[in-house]
């Protein structure tokens, strides 16, 4: 007689801090690095499905979009991409889940659920400090005017509001929790998988972003590098999020009040940034600072 079973995930070790949850007496690196390039698969089919909805779309409405060979860089281009990068939550769950056996809830944190308390921390202390250091940034680096149609400004208005923080979360999910953990897996002792569990995320993080300029880059690596640090001290993404989220949205909500050009405001080549990038970079490091002090000790379930 034949027994059938329900294969069940495979917990994460009691106490283990959260970049170590697939970490185990071997090192796995090519499973690691599958994970890694099933990742930005999932990131750029999805990118590449969502485009091409998004350009059907805009023939449709007579929008001459950059996707199908225009010039416009359109609502609907924008609102797209920022659906398709959502999609990294669910990819990055089932990543982990196929190739470690471990439950995707667990890239939540270490407790394996989204924590409210944490994430209501995050958003009445962290969020106004950022969106006072994105209204000084829209000050000292002011974007080119664009022309906006009222319906233009109120569906991205929409899209900012509830898209975006989806679109943020994906890359926390992705970057900050699968690589992240995919990456610790590698070393040889926690501080050893600490260092490579940041470098590695950090670094592919900011690759993903494709600037050529050197002040955005050191951006991009600095949150890299101060997201994964936050993950691993408070034990979770839900920190993370909220400050991308920020990022993310107060920036849009600014374009939009100051009717700004969206596709001049989207340029990453070498020129495009400043010395004034500088000030994120710091201001992450004062955060980080700030939640290694008060965390005192990496979260632990």
């Amino acid at each position: 007689m034949s027994r059938t079973s329900t294969r069940l995930p495979h917990p994460v070790p009691a106490g283990a801090p959260y970049h170590l949850a697939l970490a185990g007496e071997k090192r796995r690196i090519g499973r690691g690095v599958l994970a890694i390039v099933l990742l930005h698969a999932g990131l750029l089919g999805f990118g590449a499905a969502f485009a091409q909805l998004g350009g059907q779309i805009d023939l449709a409405l007579g929008r001459n979009s950059v996707v199908t060979g225009g010039t416009e860089f359109t609502t609907v281009t924008l609102a797209s991409t920022y659906a398709s990068t959502a999609l990294l939550i669910p990819w990055s769950m089932l990543i982990q889940r196929w190739l470690y056996g471990v439950g995707g809830a667990s890239l939540h944190s270490v407790a394996r659920v989204f924590r409210p308390a944490v994430l209501g921390r995050a958003i009445l202390v962290l969020a106004p400090v950022w969106a006072l250091y994105m209204a000084v940034l829209a000050v000292l680096e002011p974007s080119p005017a664009g022309s906006w149609t009222t319906a233009d400004l109120v569906f991205m208005f929409v899209v900012t509001i509830i898209v975006v923080p989806l679109q943020s979360a994906g890359e926390e999910y992705g970057y900050r929790g699968l690589i992240f953990r995919v990456a610790a897996s590698w070393g040889r002792g926690p501080r050893a998988a600490l260092a490579l569990g940041v470098a590695v995320s950090a670094v592919l993080f900011a690759t993903i972003h494709l600037s050529t300029d050197v002040w955005l880059n050191l951006q991009f690596l600095a949150v890299g590098v101060a997201f994964a640090l936050i993950a691993w001290r408070t034990g979770g993404i839900e920190t993370g999020v909220v400050l991308h989220a920020a990022n993310n949205v107060f920036g849009l909500l600014l374009a939009l009040a100051l009717h700004a050009d969206l596709g001049a405001s989207a340029d990453r080549s070498a020129g495009a940034g400043s010395v004034v990038y500088l000030i994120p970079v710091v201001l992450l490091a004062v955060i980080t600072a700030v939640v290694w002090y008060r965390t005192r000790a990496p979260r632990e379930a």
